[in-house]
């Protein structure tokens, strides 16, 4: 079939390709009032029942511009070219906003579970920068940096190109990624 045959076929059946936009949209701000909802409800958060098992004791101040970068001491470096790809093609993501440690704890562990359950290798987790705090700190990406440096199954992770998130956003690769390509020992 020639390529104007294949448009004929297409026009006569009512396909039409599809239009994007290639502009990258920014995030639509929350109001004052959604801040005053997520500040509120997480200030009013229940102890929690079950523990995680993630350390939730105060990590060292932290920049809150910093980019984040690691790299698993057996792996090679070159892996952090895989974290600069366009689009990171994550496959799971969680948003941290307006979480408070215990609850980010909670669905960062979870997210460990899921990793594993389902053997995902690019995952990408929001924690901001911690505009929104009461001390202008960004406590929860300071305790996601500890956390993932933490799992073994966290082979690699960098903050996000700014046009995905900039220093408010992680992706990371875990183990499942890995073959001899790349040079890891052990399983």
């Amino acid at each position: 079939m020639s390529d104007e045959s294949f448009k004929a076929l297409m026009r006569e059946t009512g396909v039409r390709p599809i239009e994007r936009e290639a502009r990258v949209r920014a995030k639509a701000a929350l109001s004052d009032a959604e801040i005053a909802i997520a500040r509120a409800r997480a200030e009013a958060h229940e102890p929690v029942t079950q523990h995680h098992g993630l350390s939730t004791e105060e990590p060292p101040p932290m920049d809150p511009q910093r980019v984040l970068e690691y790299v698993a001491y057996d792996a090679d470096r070159r892996v952090l070219g895989l974290l600069d790809e366009i689009p990171f093609p994550a496959q799971l993501e969680i948003d941290l906003h307006g979480h408070t440690v215990e609850e980010a704890a909670r669905a960062v562990a979870d997210l460990f579970a899921v990793i594993r359950e389902r053997r995902l290798t690019h995952i990408r987790i929001t924690h901001g920068v911690g505009r929104h705090s009461p001390d202008g700190r960004p406590l929860l990406k300071a305790y996601v940096n500890r956390w993932l440096k933490g799992n073994p199954d966290i082979i690699a992770f960098a903050s996000a190109r700014r046009s995905d998130g900039g220093v408010g956003v992680l992706n990371a690769l875990t183990q499942g990624l890995f073959d001899d390509r790349w040079g890891r020992t052990g399983a």
